[in-house]
């Protein structure tokens, strides 16, 4: 009787543990392919956090963070910059990316080159803060706790990188109308 609680106890927390990640895949993907720059890697970065994360179960006998969310947002940004740092990081066209995947809209080309071009005019500390937080649909709270820093460091990253961004904007702008 106790051996079979126990195996129920097992499967409850597998059963949890695939509809956490069925919830999460889609917004993991998305910020993976803004850290990595494009979507055959951040796919298969967001595989290898999933099998990571079976694996891990496996070790510990069905024992799982405290919050899974933060851990996989924290385990995926760990490991986008560990294969940045270890690949020159290369872009393929937007052609190439949108190709790959049916699922993703129709407007992530222009999205995405948008938002690769601005967040890359910013450090990298408040781009992080960016992404997680639009594109991940992170509160400031669940940033923090992911990045394992105060919540007020948090929001004042968004806000000078939101800053920053906006400033690039408005001169781009003042340029184009210069030119014309």
């Amino acid at each position: 009787m106790k051996q079979e609680s126990i195996i129920n106890n097992e499967d409850e927390q597998s059963r949890e543990l695939a509809e956490l990640i069925e919830a999460e895949r889609t917004h993991l993907l998305r910020y993976a392919c803004y850290r990595i720059g494009n979507l055959a890697d951040a796919e298969d970065a967001v595989q290898d956090i999933f099998v990571q994360l079976h694996t891990r179960e496996q070790e510990h006998k069905g024992q799982t963070p405290a919050n899974m969310r933060n851990y996989l947002y924290r385990s995926l940004a760990n490991l986008c910059t560990d294969r940045l740092r270890r690949q020159c990081l290369q872009f393929v066209s937007l052609e190439q990316v949108t190709n790959y995947s049916e699922n993703i809209p129709e407007d992530f080309e222009q999205e995405f080159c948008l938002i690769s071009t601005l967040l890359a005019t910013i450090p990298e500390e408040q781009a992080e803060v960016i992404r997680l937080r639009i594109h991940s649909d992170k509160s400031f709270t669940e940033i923090a706790e992911i990045l394992d820093m105060p919540v007020s460091s948090v929001k004042s990253r968004f806000q000078y990188g939101i800053e920053k961004i906006r400033k690039g904007l408005k001169d781009k702008q003042s340029r184009k109308v210069k030119e014309q």
